[in-house]
């Protein structure tokens, strides 16, 4: 079989040399149907469209009538980006060689890159149908014609017809763990991966990538391993290092992550990502003027790069230096304003240097960009009651509510707004759904509404007494 597969190149190396010659030559020689399908294929596999759409114009004033020389057209017109041009040539093929499953396995890639997605599931099924032999490699160009246009639900569909056929086609399995880890079905992807690596345990790549779905799954410990695995296959693979540093830092193993990071800079000198995530490390660890060094490096190497200005910001508010602080947070702004996080450390700085109308700002912003945490909506209520405004604080932490009904620390700061207005009705409702979700942060209520009022008193009073009855009775 490897003889018939050397004399085979050796036949397109001549063809080819002959092709050449008689482009230099200006000549015309005469081809097979054959010759010419190498010698396109040929040009097509360098990726090199224009010497193949030369060879094509050759071949079919040569056999103008050689369906496969058509097809080989038909592709050539898809490559140059005119789907509707190839899917007319398709048609007019589909009428002379109905039968030939190639020419709707085109249609189907046509009306693909057409975004008609039914209509190409029709003509690929038919494809399929018509094709007696190569039915898994036909199944696999299909899914692969639909993981282009990422609708891997779909790839995955075919693939699983092609993996049916054959368990131990690596290039299928490997296609279906990428396509259900790009659907975020990481046990299936992780399966699937598992199955290649039993094939091949020593492929990088599979090692690679299921360490990136452990990372995904949280199961840092494993990743760690796979990208241990990687390294031990190929000592050069820069981003294996990288991901096992962020493992560890992940899995809580924050010194180990730091010594991983600074192997990775080893090969791979002045990485400001690595730089700042040393600085965070360091954070975490509370030594801060080891943080600040790194991020002060990372933004040495990177002017622009927010989130060491934003490691900075966070340090220095830490640390009540709220000046410095509003600097360098205004510096992550500027070279990243759609970050949520930038504009709350803003909101903050503001709210604790005073400038009320700028922490309002920064707040409303990042309301706009990301409303999903009820730690920002308490801060900004903070901001407006603390400059008597309590109308307006009530209508925020109504807003609020409205996103997080059964939040115990929202209900308990608009209970107690509720109750200073004497609106006692509505604020013993939202009093009950705080002290239902979390007695023990009673506290906060008391802290606003410092009153003792009748029927409040007798609300609270129930639900500790219920408290203290449960409690003996558990122990």
């Amino acid at each position: 079989m490897d003889e018939n597969l050397d004399q085979f190149d050796e036949e397109v190396k001549a063809s080819l040399s002959r092709y050449k010659d008689m482009l230099k030559n200006k000549s015309s020689y005469y081809f097979d149907v054959f010759e010419f399908e190498h010698i396109i294929d040929f040009y097509l596999n360098k990726n090199d469209v224009s010497n193949a759409n030369n060879a094509i114009k050759y071949a079919l004033n040569q056999h103008p009538n050689a369906t496969s020389l058509l097809l080989k057209q038909a592709q050539a017109y898809i490559n140059k980006g005119f789907p509707v041009k190839s899917l007319k040539l398709l048609k007019k093929l589909e009428k002379i060689e109905s039968s030939n499953y190639a020419i709707f396995q085109l249609q189907g890639a046509v009306y693909c890159s057409l975004g008609s997605v039914n209509k190409a599931i029709e003509v690929f099924d038919s494809a399929i149908s018509l094709a007696f032999e190569n039915k898994e490699d036909l199944l696999f160009s299909i899914g692969m014609t639909f993981k282009q246009i990422s609708r891997f639900d779909i790839a995955n569909k075919y693939l699983l017809k092609a993996y049916d056929l054959d368990h131990q086609n690596i290039e299928v399995i490997f296609e279906l763990a990428h396509n259900y880890d790009k659907l975020d079905e990481d046990e299936i992807s992780e399966r699937y991966f598992k199955e290649y690596i039993n094939i091949d345990p020593f492929s990088f790549i599979a090692w690679y990538s299921i360490g990136l779905v452990y990372t995904k799954m949280e199961k840092y410990d494993l990743a760690i391993a796979a990208f241990e695995y990687v390294i031990a296959i190929d000592p050069e693979h820069v981003s294996a290092y990288y991901q096992r540093a962020i493992s560890l830092y992940y899995n809580e193993k924050v010194k180990e992550s730091i010594d991983a990071f600074n192997e990775f800079l080893e090969l791979e000198k002045d990485n400001t990502f690595a730089i700042f995530h040393i600085g965070e490390a360091y954070a975490k660890l509370k030594n801060t003027k080891k943080a600040s060094e790194y991020f002060a490096k990372a933004i040495d190497i990177d002017e622009q790069y927010a989130d060491a200005w934003y490691g900075q910001a966070y340090l220095l508010y830490e640390n009540k230096k709220y000046t410095d602080s509003l600097h360098s947070i205004k510096k992550a702004i500027k070279y990243d304003a759609e970050d949520p996080d930038y504009w709350f450390m803003s909101a903050l700085i503001c709210h604790e240097l005073g400038f009320v109308e700028e922490a309002e700002k920064a707040y409303k912003k990042t309301i706009e960009l990301d409303d999903s945490d009820p730690k920002i909506w308490v801060e900004y209520s903070k901001l407006n009651f603390g400059q008597s405004k309590i109308y307006k604080t009530i209508n925020i932490l109504s807003e609020a509510n409205d996103l997080f009904e059964n939040d115990e620390d929202i209900n308990y700061r608009l209970a107690a707004y509720l109750a200073i207005i004497n609106n006692t009705n509505s604020a013993i409702f939202h009093l009950k759904l705080a002290l239902d979700k979390d007695v023990d942060k009673l506290e906060i209520f008391r802290s606003i509404f410092k009153k003792k009022h009748g029927e409040i008193e007798k609300v609270i009073e129930s639900y500790l007494v219920t408290k203290q009855a449960d409690t003996k009775k558990n122990n």
